[in-house]
Formats: C-alpha cells, sequence, structure tokens
C-alpha cells in the first residue's frame, strides 16, 4: 500500500514563477509533483501549497493565509498521512526574527503530531524543510535549534538551492528539481 505524503507549504509549494505576477509553474516543474514522479508507486504525494501561507500568524493585508487553522483538518482530510513535509517560513520572515519563525514552524510539528492523523490515528512522521537563506535571513541554525529539541527531521535548503535571482523568495526550476531531489532521498531513508 502507498504511503501519503502531504507536501504543506507556500508559494514554492505551490509552484510560484519567480518575478511573475501570479503565474504558476507547470506540474512537472512543481517539486511535489517531482517527487511524486520519483517515488512511483510508492506514495501518494498531496500538494497543499498557497501563496503568503504564513505558519502561524495572521498576514495584516491578506485574508486566509495562517497555515496553523488549516493544517488540522487538512492532515485529517488526507488521513492516514504518513509523512508530513512542512515548507514554510520565507513569509514569516518579513515579520519575524528567525528564532519566532522556526518556534512556529515548530508549532505546527506539535500541532500535527496531535491530530490523530497518523497510521492508527496516531502521529504522521514529519520533516522540515528550511528556506535557503535569502534576503539577509539565515534561518538554518534556528530550524536545526527548534527541530532537534522536538526530534524532528530537519532538511536545510542552505547549500542545496537558492532562491531565483529574479525575486529572491521563490524558487526557479533548477530550485524546484533541487528541492524534489533532497526531499526524495530523505523520503526513501
Amino acid at each position: 500500500m502507498p504511503r501519503t505524503i502531504v507536501c504543506f507549504g507556500d508559494s514554492n509549494t505551490w509552484g510560484y514563477v519567480p518575478g511573475s505576477d501570479g503565474e504558476r509553474y507547470g506540474s512537472d516543474v512543481r517539486w511535489p509533483v517531482l517527487l511524486a514522479t520519483a517515488l512511483g508507486d510508492e506514495a501518494d504525494v498531496i500538494a497543499e501549497g498557497l501563496n503568503g501561507r504564513t505558519a502561524t500568524i495572521d498576514s495584516p493585508v491578506e485574508e486566509g493565509r495562517n497555515g496553523l487553522p488549516y493544517l488540522v483538518p487538512c492532515l485529517r482530510s488526507h488521513a492516514p498521512v504518513d509523512l508530513l513535509v512542512i515548507y514554510l517560513g520565507t513569509n514569516d520572515a518579513s515579520w519575524l526574527e528567525p528564532m519566532l519563525v522556526a518556534r512556529s514552524v515548530g508549532r505546527l510539528v506539535k500541532v500535527a503530531r496531535a491530530a490523530e492523523a497518523g497510521p492508527g490515528r496516531g502521529s504522521p512522521d514529519v520533516l522540515v524543510v528550511c528556506p535557503p537563506p535569502f534576503g539577509g535571513y539565515e534561518l538554518g541554525p534556528s530550524f536545526a535549534e527548534v527541530c532537534d529539541g522536538l526530534g524532528c527531521e530537519l532538511l536545510d535548503l542552505d547549500g542545496v538551492t537558492t532562491y531565483s535571482d529574479l525575486d529572491g523568495i521563490h524558487l526557479d526550476e533548477a530550485g524546484h528539481r533541487a528541492v524534489a531531489a533532497a526531499v526524495t532521498e530523505r523520503v526513501r531513508r
């Protein structure tokens, strides 16, 4: 039976084309689809990307971007979820310092573990994906500290990929391929 993997993220999971006005990469480019292709029959990969999504804070300019109230219904609607991949933090960095961004993502890990949405109504495994350094923000050390404290696996994209020079906050096509390859490697471990 294939495993269920939910990829919970922002515009980089949705597939936002860097420097565009809301254009979306085709499904053959987006990292969750590439992950699904790489895993084949091993997993059902569900992409839950939303432009502007934050981990736990409300956006002052757009409704419905806070990931916290949506996470449990999302997980339960796709249950049983074997693995939750959380790739958030880029939007949060606009309002919060790195440790608060990391702690916000850590809060999602705790909520996911308590959601009874994993196999046998248990906890899904969680993989946190930390954004690469961007715009003067380096989230990796804070994410590492929080994930270590939670006993949660971390994939830091520093050294794996960078954001596009076109806007500095979105993955280009090579970035999507790099994220998909790195997540695939972790999933197969």
